[in-house]
């Protein structure tokens, strides 16, 4: 499902009007309106969060798992689906700390991430982040 339609849903289902919406997630009315109409179909990660938090779900709900390529399809699944699970680890961060908000701990909260991920390249640099073993290997010609 589509996001502008995901979220059409979850307002409708709620009872609640765009400028509610709006309203409570900080954006305008017209932004919001576009998002579910499909006029603007990408909006920042920031707007999403926000609607995450005003409808009171995880973030990575709002994703697309009819869009996500089949893990059995190409190579480059793995690679799009560690992605989605690290966006959706970031999301889930932010959230938690109440971030989007808070420039400051926003910051905090992104460089606690880096930092676990270099410690954990560091310690392992051929498994990903992610603890999957990472094709680097097959591109070194030293080994």
């Amino acid at each position: 499902m589509q996001l502008g339609r995901r979220l059409r849903q979850l307002r409708e289902e709620r009872g609640l009007t765009l400028a509610e919406v709006a309203d409570a997630a900080g954006i305008s009315i017209s932004h919001l309106s576009a998002i579910e109409n499909g006029t603007r179909p990408n909006p920042s990660f920031l707007v999403v969060a926000k609607l995450a938090r005003t409808y009171g779900v995880p973030i990575d709900s709002f994703l697309d798992s009819d869009a996500l390529p089949n893990a059995q399809a190409t190579a480059d699944a793995d690679v799009s689906l560690d992605m989605s699970a690290s966006y959706a680890e970031m999301a889930k961060r932010l959230a938690e700390a109440d971030a989007l908000d808070n420039p400051a701990v926003l910051l905090e909260v992104l460089a606690a991430y880096l930092r676990e991920r270099e410690q954990q390249y560091q310690s392992d640099p051929d498994t990903d982040a992610d603890g999957a073993e990472s094709d680097r290997n097959a591109q070194r010609p030293d080994r």
